[in-house]
């Protein structure tokens, strides 16, 4: 079998779809690789987490099996990195010397996650995920654990200059603005927009932190 790569090639798969026609795409590169994800969180929401497969990946996102085999050895490997470049950029936020500017754009890059094609499966895979403690664990140690973190060092940072009680610099705190976010997604479909956004921050989060009140079995 002769596999080709680059714009306007064909690309065939072997095995099992060798009968298969053709497929064809112009897409490479970062266009190629968001196709990939995209299909990957669209194939497994819409099959379960379970039931996912490189094959099946391959045929939703309109390439061929080759090109994920030689990146990712196992769906669960491909779905991780699927939320991560999909859904979670980690991108370090910029440092305003100001708490709510941070928080806000903290709180809408969130919500910039949830705005794109992939936002609406990518909610009901996780859903599933509840099922696969084993995905859970990782999920929550290479994703959520980092983005908390990087949200409690915003809390850390403004407490430093005075702007809030050293003892609302804490993990527990750096949960508030996020949940926030996925309670409104819940509840009506749809991100938050700026205005929302900028409600949250002034409402409930500042509020919280100013109070400084450390909240039962907080760490």
């Amino acid at each position: 079998m002769k596999v080709l790569f680059g714009e306007g090639e064909v690309r065939r798969m072997s095995g099992e779809d060798a009968g298969a026609p053709p497929v064809r795409t112009r897409r490479r590169g970062a266009a190629l690789e968001r196709a990939i994800y995209e299909a990957t969180i669209a194939e497994c929401a819409e099959s379960g987490y379970g039931r996912l497969t490189l094959r099946g990946v391959a045929e939703r996102a309109r390439t061929g099996k080759a090109a994920l085999y030689r990146r990712w050895s196992t769906p669960q490997d491909l779905l991780l990195d699927a939320f991560e470049h999909v859904l979670l950029p980690s991108e370090e936020l910029p440092e305003t010397g100001d708490l709510r500017q941070e928080l806000v754009a903290a709180l809408r890059r969130m919500a910039d996650a949830l705005t794109g094609r992939a936002g609406p499966p990518a909610m009901v895979l996780l859903g599933d995920l509840l099922r696969h403690p084993e995905l859970i664990a990782v999920f929550r140690t290479r994703f959520i654990e980092p983005r908390l973190e990087a949200i409690a060092e915003i809390l850390r940072r403004a407490a430093e200059r005075g702007e809030i009680p050293g003892e609302s610099a804490s993990p527990f705190a750096a949960r508030t603005g996020p949940a926030q976010v996925m309670m409104h997604y819940l509840l009506n479909g749809t991100p938050p927009d700026d205005r929302a956004i900028e409600a949250m921050v002034d409402q409930v989060v500042l509020p919280a932190l100013r109070a400084g009140r450390r909240a039962p079995g907080d760490p």
